[in-house]
């Protein structure tokens, strides 16, 4: 027996025994797969997330025949070289890439109202200890936890901030679940 209730904060007095229907599945699922392509010293990497691709091949011909293949099944835009993808710059030499979310961060620090704010050597203080319980609770929960959910996203690329992001993180109070089984 399957039982569904209203998220909490969204129960219509009026329906409090109707659930919601979902009407469109949900994006950044961690099914977002990566093909990885080899044949001999040939390689190909094929990074897809929901309706962006991003391909890399050790050679150019191989990487013009795949994408040959693939317009042959789908109807697909190249927008060329790589540049920008989901927050993060991407910057190619012979070196290699490099990847930096540095526009990401500014964008976060203007949206938090901090586009003033300047760097530290360290984040946090290591010592200090948080609580969810301390203090008043922030005016908006839902700006909170999403900026907190940016934050971590920025981790990818600066672990030296995941110390300072566990512990803004740790202030969440957990949220119940929409539907429960």
């Amino acid at each position: 027996m399957v039982i569904s209730t209203q998220p909490p904060g969204f129960v219509d007095p009026a329906l409090p025994d109707h659930v919601c229907l979902l009407q469109k599945s949900l994006y950044g699922l961690k099914q977002a797969p990566l093909f990885v392509y080899k044949d001999g010293a040939s390689i190909a990497y094929l990074l897809l997330y929901v309706d962006d691709i991003v391909l890399t091949a050790s050679s150019c011909a191989l990487l013009h025949n795949i994408i040959g293949r693939l317009h042959t099944e789908f109807a697909m835009t190249d927008l060329g070289v790589l540049h920008h993808f989901f927050g993060i710059s991407v910057t190619c030499s012979l070196d290699g890439l490099f990847l930096s979310q540095r526009q990401y961060a500014l964008d976060l620090l203007q949206r938090a109202g901090m586009g003033e704010c300047h760097s530290t050597t360290t984040p946090v203080d290591t010592k200090a200890k948080l609580s969810a319980t301390d203090g008043a609770p922030v005016a908006d929960p839902s700006e909170y936890k999403s900026l907190a959910g940016a934050l971590q996203y920025l981790t990818l690329n600066r672990p030296d901030f995941a110390y300072a992001v566990q512990q803004v993180c740790s202030c969440m109070i957990p949220v119940s679940p929409i539907l429960r089984l």
